[in-house]
């Protein structure tokens, strides 16, 4: 009984572990490896104890317990990548609105990513970041976790097809949802380098480097200062959006 449990409680960390190592919030580099353990070692323990739908012995010790657990750790990861990607969505967006406004220099070392950001980049992801949490995000996310074993017992076959396909949809996502953060403050920075181009065609004197480089620079910092307000909750509906698409992937793979 006891060689049971062991077996059961490893196999149901491998959706929780892989979900926290894929995962932006809980397996970022600023959380520290055993914080990260302890965490994984408390949910496996609640999950086994919630839940009496495990497999048995001779079922983890045959050829099926190995097909369970690579898909166990398929959901996990799959459940992780699709929270980087939409945090990535708000990097991505610092990054198109650094390079318009010429800040795309002052970047620093992202410790996550180990190269360097921007650091309107960096500042959005950790707007993104506090909302999330502000929001309850990472407590929805855990008991999204464990209801997942509900949703999907562990020895339930899961399509593969259906779940790359999930998450290659959402990646197409990224991009919508990264530019519509973005759209608004490079919409008028454009318009703002169509007027610079106007005036220095004019009046060549005026180059770009001595006009239109701070003029740039500073219609970003204003621009910045009056879309605080729609971005935070553009953010907001970025941190919902994110968990229910979360909740509903359990469901396109039950289903699927």
């Amino acid at each position: 009984n006891i060689f049971e449990l062991v077996a059961q409680f490893f196999f149901a960390s491998l959706r929780i572990g892989s979900f926290l190592l894929a995962s932006p919030l809980f397996g970022a580099t600023f959380v520290i490896l055993p914080v990260r353990i302890m965490i994984s070692i408390v949910l496996t323990i609640m999950v086994v104890s919630l839940n009496s739908k495990l497999p048995n012995i001779e079922i983890i010790t045959s050829f099926q317990g190995l097909v369970i657990g690579v898909s166990e750790i398929a959901i996990g990861l799959s459940a992780g990548l699709i929270l980087t990607i939409f945090f990535a969505a708000a990097s991505l967006a610092g990054e198109k609105i650094a390079a318009s406004g010429g800040l795309g220099f002052a970047a620093q070392v992202d410790p996550n990513s180990g190269g360097q950001t921007p650091v309107v980049s960096q500042f959005l992801t950790l707007f993104l970041l506090t909302m999330f949490l502000s929001a309850n995000g990472h407590l929805r996310l855990i008991e999204g976790l464990r209801q997942s074993f509900d949703i999907i017992p562990m020895g339930q076959p899961v399509s593969l097809m259906a779940m790359s396909q999930f998450v290659i949809e959402i990646g197409g996502e990224m991009f919508y949802l990264g530019a519509l953060l973005m759209l608004p403050v490079v919409s008028i920075l454009l318009l703002v380098n169509v007027t610079i181009g106007v005036v220095t065609r004019s009046a060549p004197a005026l180059n770009f480097f001595s006009f239109g480089f701070p003029l740039t620079m500073m219609a970003l910092f204003i621009v910045m200062y009056i879309y605080t307000k729609p971005l935070g909750f553009a953010i907001e509906d970025l941190s919902y959006y994110t968990i229910e698409v979360f909740e509903r992937l359990f469901l396109e793979l039950r289903d699927g």
